[in-house]
């Protein structure tokens, strides 16, 4: 079985918030296994616990808890999110300033995001355009600003993916490997939504502290495999460089078949597989994550990538169904 003590000595270098509720469950997916004559099985990150929930959760609670260990009294990120949403929660909860820096006026949003925000003291700033240059620019004003104002800040990266933030899935991997030791279960497959890349470099680095042998595929729900990888390989390496790991991602795994037109644009595949997850398990998916990671695990056991015999582990990232998008 797989060892987790170099796990552990990594994450017991950071501090964490306490946001979340962890570990989550790994239940089987009865229903769907038939259907697919595989073992599926599902890791519910959708209940993290935490203000919306999902994966930005478990990146959070190691954010937030160096964002403490910094003395940081302000935080300051970028977009509406599920990333800011949660992390606007946990400011508010921890006593802290929160602002955001959003694109275009307030009625580009989803008013339920304003209303969340809202609810939450954020303090939004609306940018002119969408403009990735012009959003960017405005960032890095307001930090300065802030802390010419005296403010001690600290910055998020948008999705929460640095290398403190993939803390939150080298923790989740952790968990992983327990379950397969605690039920004899070993996962053959990990598939994933991948995004903003902190979750996949999380798990691969959980993997490679471990030794558990698998394969993780992050579904690609923005970007083209090619800028996808290129994406993942930049953070492994900063995470590799912060936390003095000898490891490049060689087994790096990205498939952008199931991407569609783009980002947060639904599929069909994505919108079928969202309303079998529903109908066999109960479980409600959304168009722009988990739809997408949910089709790829639908089509591999219809083509065979995933064989009769093996056990996938599929991992549900959250998303809150596409309400506020």
């Amino acid at each position: 079985m797989p060892a987790i003590d170099a796990i552990d000595d990594l994450l017991g270098q950071h501090p964490r918030a306490g946001l979340g509720i962890t570990p989550t469950p790994i239940t089987k997916l009865a229903r769907l296994s038939e259907r697919f004559q595989c073992s599926a099985y599902v890791l519910r990150d959708d209940l993290t616990g935490f203000c919306l929930g999902g994966n930005k959760v478990r990146k959070l609670d190691y954010l937030i808890g160096d964002a403490i260990r910094s003395q940081a009294d302000t935080l300051v990120t970028m977009k509406a999110s599920s990333f800011s949403r949660n992390a606007a929660a946990a400011a508010a909860v921890l006593g802290l300033e929160c602002h955001v820096v959003m694109p275009g006026s307030a009625q580009c949003h989803n008013p339920a995001s304003g209303r969340l925000f809202d609810a939450l003291g954020t303090r939004l700033h609306y940018i002119d355009g969408q403009a990735e240059d012009a959003v960017q620019q405005a960032h890095d004003m307001l930090i300065a600003k802030l802390r010419a104002g005296g403010r001690s800040v600290y910055v998020l990266h948008p999705g929460g993916s640095d290398a403190i933030g993939a803390l939150g899935y080298v923790q989740a991997f952790r968990e992983i490997t327990e379950y397969s030791t605690d039920t004899g279960v070993h996962f053959d497959h990990i598939l994933h939504a991948t995004g903003s890349t902190g979750t996949q470099v999380g798990l691969m680095v959980g993997q490679n502290l471990s030794g558990y042998s698998t394969v993780i595929t992050g579904i690609a729900v923005s970007q083209p495999a090619d800028v996808q990888s290129r994406r993942v390989r930049e953070l492994a390496a900063t995470v590799s460089e912060r936390f003095g790991l000898d490891w490049v991602p060689d087994n790096l795994v990205v498939d952008d078949q199931y991407l569609g037109e783009g980002y947060a644009i639904p599929s069909a595949e994505a919108r079928s597989a969202s309303e079998l997850f529903a109908r066999a398990e109960g479980l409600l998916l959304d168009d722009v994550y988990t739809a997408k990671a949910a089709a790829a695990l639908v089509a591999y056991a219809q083509n065979g990538r995933i064989g009769t015999a093996q056990n996938v582990l599929f991992i549900h990232t959250g998303g809150n169904a596409g309400l506020f998008y």
